[in-house]
């Protein structure tokens, strides 16, 4: 065989060798390139039980439900599943477009979602970061109540039951128009952000919540309100499953019932 010859034959091999690697050997198969102009790109990020962030916020399990068309009967077209990184990222290059329902989940975290969330292809969405928080380390009571100059005074004492010396705890406050109000049964729910523990074990403080929030939101004067209250991480997590209802995944029993009365205004 001539160097001509030879120089042909390895031409070949080459050829083919590269034939196999662009399109594995025949399999019916092809990556596309990334395209960083279109698709959906977020962050989550872990919390332990006293509200500080985690150093590793890998293997967060994502699960995306698409819908790409709603008529007589909901169509899940598609789901994608994938996990974080290390620093909490996530993407999802070139998507359909759609609605999009995305959980995030690791065990010992509570769970967070994005409830209907709407991409159109034509765009990168980077989403706002969303965390997930180990269970509360505390509880709630409400002590009592009062009404003065058109503010609620609630008086409470935390219970911090974790052994770090200082941590914050958040703590909710749900309004309902019966006395079963609860995390799943309120018709206003108010975070009043974190308190932290110093060191101590119980603390006993006051929460001002003005009444005008009650009023747009169904209440009315003269009416009796009755409050729950209940602790979350200093992380607080809430997330929606449908319309005008939410999830509070990390919150456990919730403190007694008590309830006061709206004045009438004098006008």
């Amino acid at each position: 065989m001539n160097l001509i010859q030879k120089s042909v034959v390895l031409s070949l091999v080459s050829f083919v060798i590269a034939s196999c690697v662009f399109t594995s050997c025949g399999k019916d198969s092809y990556v596309e390139d990334v395209d960083t102009t279109r698709g959906i790109w977020g962050q989550v990020l872990l919390y332990d039980e006293t509200g500080s962030v985690e150093k590793d916020h890998s293997d967060i399990a994502i699960k995306v439900h698409c819908i790409d068309t709603i008529s007589d009967t909901t169509i899940w077209d598609s789901v994608y599943y994938m996990k974080t990184d290390s620093k909490g990222y996530w993407d999802l290059y070139k998507p359909h477009g759609g609605w999009y329902f995305i959980e995030f989940s690791k065990d010992g975290y509570c769970k967070n979602a994005l409830y209907a969330y709407r991409y159109d292809t034509t765009s990168a969405d980077t989403l706002a970061a969303l965390y997930l928080a180990k269970p509360t380390q505390g509880s709630i009571e409400i002590d009592s109540l009062s009404v003065k100059d058109n503010v609620l005074s609630v008086y409470r004492t935390l219970y911090f039951t974790a052994s770090s010396a200082s941590y914050g705890l958040s703590t909710w406050y749900f309004f309902g128009k019966t006395a079963d109000v609860s995390s799943e049964k309120y018709d206003y729910a108010y975070n009043s952000g974190s308190a932290s523990s110093t060191g101590g074990k119980e603390q006993h403080s006051v929460v001002l919540k003005p009444l005008d929030k009650l009023l747009e939101n169904g209440f009315t004067e003269g009416s009796t309100v009755y409050v729950r209250a209940y602790c979350d991480n200093a992380r607080a997590v809430s997330y929606q499953v449908d319309t005008n209802i939410f999830v509070y995944p990390n919150i456990l029993e919730g403190s007694s019932v008590f309830s006061f009365e709206i004045p009438e205004s004098d006008e």
